[in-house]
């Protein structure tokens, strides 16, 4: 029985431990498998995992140092700090108890010095472990310099950017995607009277207060998040893909400003942010409506000028089409107010063609041939031609349109229908023609008429002188005769007065008297004569049969027509006459 129970005893141990050698042999399996996946995750990991015990390098992964020129036999016994920066070494020891302790997360850079004397960046998380029975620490770490150097060149291009962007003439904000402000230059302090340190870095819509006195999305936050509705609030918005532009009022500046915003982009083309650059027109909007108002007013004088007028500018549009031109056309302004292309010479000459009006922004010698008797006075044009489509002689006058710093914006042409004058001109010239033809006419008859009285001067001188001899032979002599008879005293007297007037027709004293002074009236005349011979004013008296007073009222009026003065003698004065 005994020795019974002892075999049966062994036979339960032996179960007993081939269980447990399976046991063991699973476990086992399972170390093997885990440290083969182990072994396959540091060696396929991009990252690198060592274990360091008591400072020393006891295990590693082929990539943990590979950046820097060292396998991991090369490094196995070697202090675990060897490889760090000279001048790391104490930030990384303090940063790596720190995060062993539980107090860091985060993992830490520092650099390491490459076989070959180089700098490299690594990032590195530790943790405690025990390995192969003892102590130990469980470093991973990642060759991170690619990564620091696109970092540093991103922060220089940042700092460039910034640089730029703070000596920008406009008000230029930038931020991010997160809506942080990570610029706001000198202008935009300027404009808002916010300083950049009071406002980089803040998000939360804060740089909109300044502007609108609360927080809201404005003109940079649409690049990130477009908002139809807010779109709306702007007046004269427009898009272009993801550029903003926009004209709006705004109140906190105050000012009408002109904004314009666009998305940032990174190397990649993601964007990272959006930057809008803000520029203050408010003497430009001031100056538009000033200008508006102006040509408000010029229009309406347009409007009411008695001349056919209109105006086109710089794209030949027409901007005014005043009533008088209305009439003279047939077409009304709002058919032709904005219309380009010629479309204004149609009414005059029935298809599109430049005018007068184009010489003004666009001379042209050729079209310039076509008008007849034009007048160039530098840029202005005057012209008289007849016009098919209005059926009447216009006279035009273009000249050009100048804003106040005396740059060319437009041309202006007035028109007025002078077809009564050009008709009455053509009258007039017609006879002037008419006028000529009779003048010539005129001058021949007027020769004829000289030759005739030439003739007829030569005849009377002829007669004249026939007379004259007549007298001396035929009638003088008997005169001489009666005046040496006995014959009374008034006998005598007509005696000497016959002797006298013939002796006028010889000489005609009278006539020439009364031809130098036309005022004489024949009594005055014949008074004249008398006193001439020596006659006193009783005598004159007798033989005029007039009264003595009568006769001194006529030497009075003699002497006031002769313009004599009171010591000339009347009788010498009469004598010395030719």
């Amino acid at each position: 029985m005994s020795e019974e129970s002892e075999n049966q005893k062994l036979k339960r141990k032996i179960a007993r431990l081939e269980q447990t050698i399976n046991g063991l042999e699973q476990k086992m399996k399972k170390v093997q498998q885990r440290e083969e996946l182990l072994n396959i995750m540091a060696e396929k990991s991009f990252a690198g995992a060592y274990v360091s015990q008591d400072g020393k390098f006891k295990f590693g992964s082929w990539n943990t140092f590979s950046f820097a020129g060292y396998t991991i036999k090369d490094l196995l016994g070697v202090k675990a700090d060897s490889l760090i920066h000279p001048e790391d070494r104490d930030t990384v020891k303090a940063n790596a108890r720190a995060m062993l302790r539980g107090e860091r997360t985060a993992p830490y850079e520092f650099r390491v010095v490459t076989r070959g004397g180089q700098i490299r960046w690594m990032l590195e998380t530790v943790t405690q472990i025990v390995y192969e029975g003892q102590p130990a620490i469980l470093g991973n770490s990642m060759d991170i310099t690619e990564r620091n150097l696109a970092e540093d060149a991103r922060r220089e291009s940042e700092r460039r950017l910034v640089d730029i962007i703070e000596f920008l003439p406009d008000a230029t904000v930038v931020i991010n995607c997160e809506g942080e402000v990570i610029a706001w230059n000198r202008a935009m302090e300027k404009m808002t009277g916010v300083s950049a340190k009071d406002m980089v870095g803040k998000g939360n819509y804060e740089y909109s207060i300044p502007f609108y006195g609360d927080r809201r999305p404005v003109i940079v936050d649409l690049v990130l998040k477009p908002n139809e509705e807010l779109e709306k609030k702007y007046l004269g918005f427009d898009r272009q893909k993801y550029e903003l532009v926009v004209e709006t009022w705004v109140p906190g500046i105050p000012a009408y400003v002109w904004g314009k915003a666009s998305p940032l982009y990174d190397n990649n083309g993601h964007i990272v942010g959006a930057i809008a650059v803000l520029r203050d027109i408010t003497a430009r909007k001031l100056a538009e409506d000033a200008l508006r108002e102006s040509e408000r007013r010029l229009s309406d004088i347009i409007e009411f000028l008695p001349d056919a007028t209109m105006v086109i500018n710089c794209e030949g549009e027409v901007i005014a089409w005043n009533r008088a031109m209305e009439k003279m056309t047939g077409v009304s302004a709002k058919n032709m107010l904005g219309k380009g292309n010629y479309e204004y010479s149609i009414p005059f000459f029935g298809d599109r063609r430049p005018v007068i009006i184009d010489l003004v922004l666009k001379p042209n010698e050729e079209l310039e041939k076509r008008y007849s008797g034009i007048d160039r006075q530098k840029n202005e044009y005057v012209v008289e031609t007849w016009v098919p489509g209005v059926n009447a002689y216009v006279w035009a006058k273009a000249g050009p349109l100048f804003d106040n710093k005396a740059n060319i914006i437009g041309a202006i042409e007035i028109i007025r229908d002078v077809t009564k004058r050009k008709l009455a001109e053509e009258a007039v010239i017609k006879r002037e023609r008419e006028l000529e033809i009779k003048s010539n006419e005129l001058e021949e008859l007027n020769t004829a008429l000289t030759v005739l009285l030439k003739r007829r001067g030569d005849d009377r001188k002829e007669l004249e002188e026939t007379l004259v001899l007549n007298i001396n032979e035929l009638v003088i002599p008997y005169v001489e005769e009666l005046k040496r008879a006995k014959i009374d005293d008034r006998s005598m007297t007509y005696i000497n007065i016959l002797e006298s007037n013939l002796k006028n027709i010889l000489s005609p004293f009278s006539q020439r008297l009364s031809v130098k002074y036309l005022s004489l009236t024949n009594r005055e005349v014949r008074v004249a004569e008398l006193i001439k011979e020596g006659k006193s004013s009783k005598e004159v008296a007798e033989l005029l049969n007039v009264t003595e007073s009568s006769v001194n009222i006529n030497r009075y009026r003699l002497r006031k027509k002769l313009a004599l003065k009171k010591q000339d003698n009347l009788r010498v004065y009469l004598t010395s006459l030719p």
